[in-house]
């Protein structure tokens, strides 16, 4: 019987053991679920972002039809061919986009917030600084920045608050300090 084991397993020249080291039935059951989990992630991405994802026909078609599904039992059964499709394909290119996608979102979120900052200091939300000095500070970081429409935002955004009314003019600053900080690719 120990004959039969040492005939079974190939040992080289160094002794060590050539057979290829065995996956645990625990193992390839976590890698199976990583790989439902991955399509899943791909089934909650919209039209635009699943289009910078290198993936074959066949998964594009099963994911549209996980999407068009509704029936929970019928979901899980797609989402299981779809991960079935998925464990045929190299899926470290499919990581690696994701990973993009969530950093470019991450870098977005960022710049937003960075938006954000500078719309709450030009209405005074800043305890340091005044209205006027957050509006000089940010005249001079982005010197495209049209001064008089900048004023006369801010002039509004200020009545509006304090006469408690809607928002419009502190959406309008907001969206006039996003267009400075974050321009549009296509208008440079």
């Amino acid at each position: 019987m120990i004959d039969d084991d040492l005939k079974n397993s190939s040992v080289d020249s160094d002794g060590q053991d050539e057979s290829p080291e065995e996956i645990s039935k625990s193992q390839r059951k976590r890698e199976a679920d990583s790989i439902r989990d991955l399509g899943a992630r791909l089934a909650e991405l919209g039209p635009s972002e699943l289009a910078g994802i290198p993936l074959p026909d066949e998964i594009v078609s099963a994911i549209g039809d996980l999407n068009r599904i509704r029936a929970h039992g019928a979901r899980k059964r797609q989402l299981g061919y779809l991960a079935k499709r998925m464990r045929q394909i190299d899926v470290k290119p499919i990581d690696a986009a994701l990973e993009k996608l969530k950093q470019a979102a991450r870098a977005n979120t960022k710049r937003l917030h960075l938006v954000e900052n500078w719309r709450d200091r030009m209405l005074g939300d800043i305890d340091d600084e005044t209205e006027k000095e957050a509006l000089t500070a940010f005249l001079h970081e982005f010197v495209s920045a049209d001064r008089q429409h900048f004023r006369h935002l801010q002039r509004l955004a200020l009545m509006e608050r304090q006469a408690q009314r809607s928002p419009a003019a502190t959406r309008q600053l907001f969206k006039a300090i996003k267009d400075i900080i974050l321009p549009n690719p296509g208008t440079e």
